[in-house]
């Protein structure tokens, strides 16, 4: 529904038409309109992040690992299209959504990064490994919401270049 009308037009009974429930039961399990978004975007959040972690998880060079978990997640909210609709014609709704540090996305996408970082670098510095896995959410999630022309390959070496040279040598064992 909201890739067809965004989310300013969608209504908690248009959700629960589509469903093939009542109000009432939808509003049993979701509060408001707002937090049957927030809990839709945090699961597509969810699923795009497993994607990313598993093409990550493919490779055993940390450089290779990024460049493949970031190529992935350009791709996936390049063709995505709940995102897609709502950042051309909503952002207002969506953009809080997904900047908000304590947000469904930039938390959920900083919480995968920084278990993806320990398991590779488990002898640094919690607060270094979080630091980085901030940097990185928040770098993934500017690019999703306003993406360059360039290839999502292109992209992802040039943001895993800049991240391994400008980032990754501080975690890196001395």
């Amino acid at each position: 529904m909201a890739t067809t009308h965004g989310i300013a037009r969608l209504s908690v009974g248009d959700v629960a038409h589509r469903a093939g429930l009542s109000r009432q039961t939808v509003y049993k399990h979701f509060s408001s309109k707002q937090v049957l978004v927030a809990e839709t975007v945090r699961r597509e959040a969810t699923d795009i992040i497993r994607q990313v972690v598993d093409a990550s998880e493919e490779f055993s060079d940390p450089t290779r690992g990024l460049n493949a978990g970031i190529a992935t997640a350009l791709r996936l909210t390049r063709v995505h299209p709940l995102l897609d609709r709502l950042v051309r014609t909503d952002p207002e709704s969506l953009l809080p959504l997904l900047t908000s540090a304590d947000g469904p996305v930039i938390s959920v996408t900083r919480a995968a990064v920084a278990g993806a970082i320990e398991a590779r670098f488990p002898d640094q510095a919690s607060d270094r490994r979080w630091q980085a896995a901030d940097v990185i959410a928040r770098l993934l999630v500017s690019y999703a919401a306003g993406p360059p022309d360039e290839p999502p390959e292109v992209l992802a070496a040039t943001l895993t270049e800049f991240l391994i040279q400008g980032m990754l040598p501080a975690l890196l064992p001395t």
